[in-house]
């Protein structure tokens, strides 16, 4: 039997890069419209207009604690649909460096890798040959809504 791909996307940043299923992705977009915003959270980046939504934007590399430098002049929005499970979430954003890279991948594709995971990661995996971190996207959401970065 053969098994189905899953149409995923690689997104660059810029300490590491992530593997989410592109069926969570609703847009990629520019970032014009970003309204930076002052926050105790510092990974908490500031909101985005988005389709007569202002949808709440982060850095996963500030949240994963490490730091965010300058952003490249290729520097992108990854807008996601909320998972369901929190109701003032139906969109969320994730600061790119780029576009992300469309790849399909078989179960055999994954390699675990043995790496030391912050709380906003899953795993660590190898995917025809680039090394990519899963994110925990229930962690992510959860940050979301216990910060109020939800209005």
């Amino acid at each position: 039997m053969i098994e189905s791909p899953i149409s995923s996307l690689i997104f660059p940043l810029q300490d590491r890069s992530l593997l989410l299923p592109g069926s969570i992705v609703a847009e990629i977009t520019p970032m014009a419209g970003l309204i930076v915003e002052s926050s105790k959270q510092r990974w908490l980046l500031g909101r985005k207009h988005w389709r007569n939504l202002r949808i709440p934007v982060i850095a996963f590399e500030t949240l994963s604690g490490g730091s965010l430098r300058k952003h490249s002049e290729h520097a992108c929005i990854a807008v996601f649909k909320g998972s369901g499970v929190h109701e003032g979430l139906p969109f969320w954003g994730l600061l790119l460096q780029n576009k992300p890279r469309s790849v399909q991948v078989y179960e055999d594709d994954l390699t675990v890798m043995n790496e030391i995971l912050s709380e906003s990661e899953l795993i660590a995996v190898s995917v025809k040959d680039n090394a990519v971190r899963i994110p925990n996207l229930e962690y992510l959401e959860e940050q979301l809504i216990s910060s109020n970065a939800v209005h």
